[in-house]
């Protein structure tokens, strides 16, 4: 017998093993220690996922009822990205009794031996990657501070211009794989790294050329630009801390110096290797509905993007493309701030109904999770965030599609993100978001838990007002006479405290855009004061028509900050009934808000 046609039997038997018409849904369930040649019951588990979601499809089919599949202890490393369509309705992925799985996208690297200065090397079979795990824990890119007189030098003018820095030291040039090195560059709110092209030894310095038109576009964007260098990364000559790690492309040899206790002989160390982990992709007329994950952990999967282009930052996390663009006031702007998005290594794109309960979304290399195109209803709660390298979280786009839509369907609408923990994300892109949403509507963002951030907390809508009826007080190519679909989001009861820890100018909850009929009520927003401000509640440019009450704000630079710029549009908001500045243990601190706010206990 054929191998085709006894996997179809298989199929078959599989739907035949489980009662029609019972009254819970027909089960499969899989394990990372099964075999596919099983039926799937509890007993003889499949032992991929794809096998299992072959087998639920087929079972729905055949008895048109919901399907659960049940993912048993253990990792589940993914050989490619797992895709479910409007083919997977009504089904459930949820962790079986006391099981705690975890989908993963990465690979094991073994065969180290001993290397140089303590370090030790292993070959692998990768073309490129950017993060390392060691026992769980995220290693740094061999990474050092840039030299503090370093000078700029070029023209600017063109998209290939020969333009970059001076470095003081000429032996810079002598280092291996010029073109691999990162340059990194803070400037308030944004982080951008830019890559390098080739660096040679001019006079006794080195003269570093930079990747054009990334570095070009990144000194001329509006906003801020990178300047002066803060660090330089991702050479083997910068490897000298315990914890580092340079991946030597040509050579395809990786070298890391262990940390204390770290023994590379028993140590277990992975390389994220996907850039997509889990992708749910519905179309406009036939969307992908119904389908939920509960108790999943989604971990390890990488972005490339910036190894390719440098990460050209324009603002949280969104980066500025090298089309569409139009000169203003001397700099470079992206027409009505169509920036690009960072993306997510889960992605819901066109999905209905679409449910994560009880998940875990870490050790990633982008964002956590995209809600995206045509997306409506999905329900994100009691979720946790952590170790991610952008945001956790992003609802919508801010493309043209976005901001004007020509079909309804496209509009990203009646989302919530209810009672999720966030922490510990933006680890390798400052510039990222707790929970971002662009032109969303019908959103609510609610009794979560957000601390411990490089920058905003909360951020919703986009646009400083240019996408908006009439547009602002900018010069623009063209305006709009309709509106935006941003309106009736609702930002409320979150506890958001150690916000902004590394940089400025954003807040706890911060907006953009007209949004009629937007409520900010009921936050509880702290200390956050370590890196920049204003850090509490901040309506930035354009901001208009939005409610904001009830919320307690206090140890920030600014409780409540306004920006006015271009527009006139505070008067269109109604702030009332909010204790702004009162700390715990003063008088008229509002103990029934600071109570309510953060993760309820349902």
């Amino acid at each position: 017998m054929n191998r085709c046609a006894l996997h179809g039997i298989l199929v078959v038997l599989a739907a035949m093993s489980f009662p029609v018409g019972a009254e819970e849904p027909p089960a499969i369930y899989v394990s990372p220690e099964g075999d596919d040649a099983h039926t799937g019951v509890e007993e003889k588990p499949f032992r991929t996922i794809a096998r299992a979601q072959e087998s639920a499809r087929a079972l729905a089919a055949s008895t048109n009822q919901g399907v659960t599949v049940f993912l048993m202890d253990g990792t589940f490393v993914l050989e490619e990205t797992w895709r479910l369509d409007a083919r997977d309705a009504n089904t459930t992925y949820r962790a079986a009794d006391g099981a705690r799985p975890v989908v993963s996208g990465a690979r094991a690297v073994t065969g180290w031996a001993p290397d140089e200065n303590g370090r030790w090397k292993a070959r692998v079979e990768w073309a490129d990657f950017r993060q390392l795990y060691v026992n769980g824990k995220r290693a740094q890119r061999a990474r050092g501070p840039a030299p503090e007189n370093t000078e700029r030098f070029g023209d600017l003018q063109y998209f290939d211009g020969d333009a970059g820095h001076f470095f003081p030291d000429e032996k810079m040039a002598s280092w291996r794989n010029p073109s691999d090195i990162e340059l990194g560059y803070y400037n308030s709110w944004a982080h951008m790294i830019c890559k390098v092209r080739s660096i040679t030894a001019e006079n006794g310095r080195a003269r570093v050329s930079m990747l054009q038109p990334w570095f070009m576009l990144a000194s001329r964007k509006e906003g801020v630009q990178a300047t002066t260098p803060a660090y330089v990364e991702n050479a083997l000559e910068l490897l000298d801390e315990p914890g580092e790690w340079y991946f030597d492309k040509p050579a395809r040899t990786l070298h890391y110096l262990p940390r204390d206790g770290e023994d590379m002989a028993v140590a277990k160390a992975a390389v994220p290797v996907l850039e997509t982990l889990v992708e749910v992709r519905g179309t406009l007329g036939q969307p992908a509905a119904n389908i939920r994950f509960e108790g999943i952990t989604f971990a390890d999967a990488t972005w490339l993007g910036p190894n390719r282009i440098g990460h050209i930052d324009e603002q949280a996390n969104f980066t500025f493309a090298a089309t569409n663009i139009f000169e203003r006031d001397g700099n470079l702007v992206n027409v009505h701030n169509e920036y690009i998005k960072s993306p997510a290594n889960v992605v819901v794109h066109a999905g209905h109904g679409i449910h994560f309960e009880h998940c875990t979304f870490t050790r990633l290399g982008g964002a956590g999770l995209d809600l995206e195109t045509g997306s409506r209803d999905t329900v994100v709660s009691r979720c946790r965030f952590f170790d991610i390298g952008g945001s956790a979280i992003q609802i919508g786009d801010v493309l043209a599609p976005d901001h004007h839509p020509d079909d309804p369907r496209l509009i990203v609408r009646g989302n919530r993100i209810l009672n999720c923990e966030i922490h510990d994300i933006g680890v390798e892109y400052q510039d990222s978001i707790g929970v971002f949403a662009g032109y969303v509507c019908d959103t609510i963002i609610a009794h979560n838990h957000i601390h411990d951030l490089p920058y905003s907390g909360v951020s919703v809508g986009w646009g400083w007002g240019e996408a908006d009826a009439g547009a602002g007080g900018y010069a623009i190519p063209y305006k709009y006479e309709s509106p935006t679909p941003a309106a009736n989001n609702r930002i409320e009861y979150n506890h958001i405290h150690d916000v902004m820890l590394r940089r400025n100018d954003g807040g706890g909850i911060y907006t953009l855009g007209n949004q009629p009929g937007t409520i900010i009520r009921g936050n509880h927003i702290h200390d956050n004061t370590v890196g920049g401000g204003p850090g509490g509640i901040y309506l930035d440019e354009g901001s208009g028509f939005i409610e904001i009450t009830g919320n307690c704000v206090y140890n920030v630079a600014t409780p409540m900050n306004y920006n006015n710029r271009c527009q006139n549009r505070i008067e269109t908001c109604r702030e009332h009934d909010n204790f702004f500045g009162i700390a715990p243990g003063e008088e008229g601190f509002p103990e029934a808000i600071a109570q309510r706010a953060g993760i309820e206990k349902l």
